[in-house]
């Protein structure tokens, strides 16, 4: 028989029982509560300390890569989200049927790697030479492999934009209202870019792109079909029409490729870029492995003259490596070398100009393309940069699809991509990264925000709007930023250049993590003030 040992009334028993009923109650509701105040994983506002960094030349864009951290996704899925809402924001130069190059970090792997998916000639002949498309696959091939949310759902949002339509930024205005009459000439493109008044698109019209939201609706399903099923078919047959360049083997037998980094020491840390075909980072390399030396002990009154003189030697040894499709024959490493970065400048003098021998032409590097970085909470980084050959590429829209296709590098005038990450190689993490457009005058705005933010110490907004010089070599006379980041030339007169002044194309996005510390303030992301993109932090400490 058991027995009761409980001695208190009955009543004492009742409210001892319904007062551990309530704070069990209690208990249950306040840990709903808290399950209801986290949003699950895929929804904006579920991360809740530091989720990130992101910096794009399209504000929209940016917007969207920032929800995507916001909502748990990594590097990898917000660089492919933020992608794709540039194909439709801003087809100028990030159109599906372009191609560029990436630097990707992994956090957990504790590896940089880099991705290359350019934009090749077609093997077809046509009235218009057009590029094969690559930025579909290559973007594929980066989620497939680091990314953790399912792909079709990174790709909702800008279907939803394209289909829906969304505002013309002022980064698009900007670049239609240079290409009014390239684009009136083709019908598909007028369909999409001119009014109804016949007018060109401005800033707050609505784009509509429902032919392009199809296409995407169609990759996020099977990319696959974009290069080898019907959708190739249908691809290469509205290409035909418009009088472009591809066939079926162009989509079938191309392919992104995993490669190494050109590396180069910057103080305790290794700066990585992507090697040739990317000649822009390939030249920054170069420029960082001569300035940087330097950089520290030279005044603010030389370092104009430093970084002019670095890039006339810099495009004087250019021609001497690369091939007229921008690859080469030498190794990687022989590039840059510390002895052969050492030769070139050795010669160089603090306080008077020294003219280069074998500059040939200025280069007619492509001057179409954008750039983007961005970092997750773990401390993984992608940073990319793609381009269509040419501001909106030939001005033709295949059509039926809405895709803006991209010209064929030509002879001499290699991808315009410009990227560098800098990673710790004992800790491995991630302490700067950041891509520059601008075709020539790339390479020399990204080197020098680097150098100001990461052996300078500037905060990085400072760094990206330094005023800029930059030298080709050819002619012997360095250009000096005018406007609003104006430069002023004396310093340089003073040391015997040439000066003229010029609005600087370049463009800079960039991220930094003093220490590699993932945290506000230590983390901070820059959008050149020149440009009219968006950075941002993602989440709170």
């Amino acid at each position: 028989m058991r027995v009761n040992k409980d001695h208190s009334s009955p009543v004492e028993r009742l409210h001892a029982g319904r007062s551990r009923r309530i704070a069990a109650l209690a208990v249950v509701l306040g840990l709903a509560a808290c399950s209801e105040s986290t949003p699950p994983i895929g929804t904006v506002g579920h991360v809740r300390g530091f989720a990130g960094l992101v910096a794009a030349d399209e504000p929209r864009a940016a917007v969207v890569a920032r929800d995507v951290l916001s909502a748990g996704g990594n590097a990898a899925d917000a660089a492919t989200a933020l992608y794709y809402t540039l194909a439709v924001t801003l087809p100028s130069t990030a159109s599906l049927g372009g191609g560029g190059s990436c630097i990707v970090h992994d956090a957990e792997k504790k590896t940089t790697e880099i991705l290359e998916f350019p934009a090749l000639p077609s093997t077809e002949a046509g009235q218009v030479t057009t590029a094969v498309p690559a930025n579909p696959r290559g973007f594929y091939a980066l989620h497939a492999k680091f990314g953790l949310m399912r792909f079709e759902s990174l790709l909702a949002e800008p279907e939803r934009l394209a289909r829906l339509g969304t505002p013309v930024s002022r980064a698009l205005a900007s670049d239609l209202a240079r290409v009014v009459p390239l684009l009136s000439r083709d019908p598909a493109a007028r369909a999409i870019f001119f009014r109804p008044d016949g007018g060109i698109l401005r800033e707050g019209d609505i784009l509509r792109q429902p032919e392009l939201a199809a296409i995407i609706a169609n990759l996020r399903r099977n990319t696959g079909d974009f290069y080898l099923g019907l959708m190739a078919r249908d691809l290469v047959k509205s290409v035909t029409n418009a009088g472009g360049t591809l066939n079926l083997s162009d989509l079938r037998d191309f392919r992104p490729a995993w490669r190494d980094s050109l590396k180069i020491r910057v103080g305790n840390e290794i700066a990585h870029f992507a090697p040739p075909p990317s000649v822009g980072s390939t030249m920054t390399a170069e420029l960082i492995g001569m300035v940087w030396p330097r950089w520290s002990n030279a005044s603010e009154d030389e370092r104009p003259h430093l970084l002019a003189e670095a890039q006339a030697r810099a495009f004087a040894d250019r021609p001497r490596w690369m091939q007229r499709n921008g690859w080469t024959t030498e190794a990687p490493g022989v590039l840059i070398a510390p002895e052969k970065l050492e030769r070139l400048m050795a010669d160089y003098t603090p306080d008077r100009h020294r003219s280069v021998s074998g500059a040939s032409a200025s280069p007619p590097d492509a001057n179409a393309s954008t750039s983007f970085a961005v970092l997750d909470g773990t401390g993984s980084a992608v940073v990319c940069g793609v381009g269509t050959g040419g501001v909106f590429g030939p001005g033709v829209v295949a059509p039926g699809t809405g895709i803006v296709l991209a010209a064929a590098p030509g002879p001499g005038a290699p991808p315009s991509v410009t990227t560098v990450m800098v990673v710790n190689p004992h800790t491995k993490r991630v302490h700067f990264a950041g891509a520059s457009s601008g075709g020539a005058t790339a390479p020399a705005a990204l080197a020098e925000t680097m150098l100001a933010a990461l052996a300078g110490d500037q905060a990085l907004a400072e760094a990206v709007a330094r005023p800029r010089v930059v030298h080709l070599g050819t002619p012997d006379a360095a250009f000096v930023e005018t406007g609003s980041y104006r430069l002023d030339p004396a310093s340089l007169n003073r040391r015997g250049h040439q000066t003229g002044p010029v609005a600087m194309p370049s463009r800079v996005e960039a991220l930094r993590c003093r220490d590699g510390m993932l945290q506000t303030p230590e983390c901070e992301a820059a959008t050149d003030p020149r440009g009219f993109g968006l950075a941002t932090s993602v989440g709170k400490d």
